[in-house]
């Protein structure tokens, strides 16, 4: 027996290191970061959009990245609470959208889950100039996991996403903290709340950043991130910012098809597209 222990214990050595291996490419393939899994890039206009109504809002779901479930669910349900208020909807996932002459009718864009390097330089130009002019930003959940390298969007954004929990739970039950409850985006929502969702992690805190406003905090006391860790107890989940002539408005909420309808995530989605694209 003795004899056979070393056999044994290579075994399963190299039956952890296939296993690890295989969780890593496959992590990498549904990530699209495999070498052969270049970015996509959209050069050839898509439909003229024609005439935008006074509350235009286009929500933008390109992804070379991770693909999230709830994007389509939260495209319904913008749709739906437009036609509610009188909202000019439009879709896309064309980064040729991204062109002064299509992007100036609308008020506000909707980053709706984007993922991985999605605009041309001259697209990424473009947005600079609509918001800086002063259009809105809206982004949800996987915004924050896009455009790495995009210095603008970095400082726009305040911060990207790091990680986020995977043991012992991916999607745990957080208690959220209204930080400001004066803004039109958290008027209607408690002082604390709670919410299931993939809470990102973030490579840095927006607290304190330049026009950057915390309005939700997560409470990272209130559940178990044991790998990877969460962000040290300062852990902002939602914020705005202003940039330029431009109002800048993000959740880390989203992850989940059950946000675009709960009773407090989905109000706040929708008072931050209000609230970027100055529909008040």
């Amino acid at each position: 027996m003795l004899r056979k222990l070393p056999k044994i214990l290579l075994g399963l050595v190299l039956f952890l290191v296939i296993l690890v291996g295989g969780f890593v490419v496959f992590g990498m393939y549904v990530t699209r970061q495999l070498p052969w899994q270049k970015p996509v890039f959209d050069t050839v206009l898509p439909a003229d959009p024609g005439q935008v109504g006074a509350k235009g809002v286009l929500v933008f779901s390109k992804t070379n990245g991770f693909r999230h479930e709830s994007i389509e669910p939260g495209i319904e349900a913008i749709k739906k609470v437009g036609r509610e208020k009188g909202w000019d909807v439009r879709t896309s996932e064309n980064g040729a959208f991204f062109n002064d002459n299509y992007l100036n009718r609308f008020k506000v864009v909707v980053f709706m889950s984007t993922t991985g390097d999605i605009l041309t330089s001259e697209q990424e130009k473009a947005f600079e100039k609509f918001v800086e002019n002063g259009g809105g930003y809206v982004g949800i959940h996987a915004a924050s996991d896009t455009e790495y390298s995009w210095d603008w969007y970095d400082h726009m954004l305040g911060t990207h996403f790091r990680d986020h929990p995977l043991y012992p739970e991916h999607t745990p039950e957080a208690e959220i903290i209204t930080d400001t409850r004066t803004h039109p985006t958290t008027k209607h929502l408690p002082a604390k709340w709670r919410k299931v969702d993939e809470w990102y992690n973030f490579k840095q805190s927006v607290r304190g950043k330049d026009s950057i406003q915390v309005l939700l905090t997560l409470n990272e006391a209130s559940y178990k991130a044991t790998w990877p860790k969460a962000m040290g107890g300062d852990h902002p989940i939602s914020w705005t910012n202003i940039i330029g002539k431009g109002r800048v408005f993000y959740t880390g909420m989203g992850h989940t098809n059950e946000t675009f309808t709960d009773k407090y995530a989905m109000p706040h989605i929708v008072a931050g597209i209000e609230w970027a694209g100055r529909f008040d």
